[in-house]
């Protein structure tokens, strides 16, 4: 299994989720009628996101000052909150490697400038998560 597939299944489907207001039950189902079977971390993933979105938005609100998580674009607040789930609740994923996958999808699906935004306000909520910030 590649993490790196299974972070990208994730926030195809997270994103979905968010940007057409269906429940992400209905999009997994959708998923595997047209695409089959996801990554299982893929699926843990974006479970995991969907129940602990409100302390995630929270969190990123705090680190990404002057920005409240409602005017972020879809694609940059998916990948944040995709990428700082996995920096709590994956131990075995050091925090700068999440950060620098989040980093990789915006380059990927987001504008020029949201790399530099996304990798600073994740930056900014890991030293709050280690109590450096």
């Amino acid at each position: 299994m590649s993490r790196r597939r299974a972070r990208k299944q994730a926030f195809l489907t997270l994103y979905q989720s968010d940007v057409t207001g269906v429940g992400l039950d209905s999009i997994l189902a959708r998923w595997r009628h047209y695409k089959g079977d996801l990554e299982e971390y893929a699926e843990e993933l974006a479970r995991g996101v969907e129940r602990d979105r409100l302390d995630l938005d929270e969190r990123i609100g705090e680190a990404a000052e002057g920005w409240k998580i409602g005017r972020m674009n879809s694609v940059d607040r998916t990948i944040m909150r995709l990428a700082l789930y996995e920096m709590i609740n994956a131990p075995d994923v050091p925090q700068e490697v999440a950060v620098n996958e989040a980093v990789e999808l915006a380059k990927g699906f987001s504008s020029e400038e949201a790399p530099g935004f996304v990798g600073g306000v994740l930056r900014g909520a890991g030293r709050e998560l280690i109590g450096h910030g």
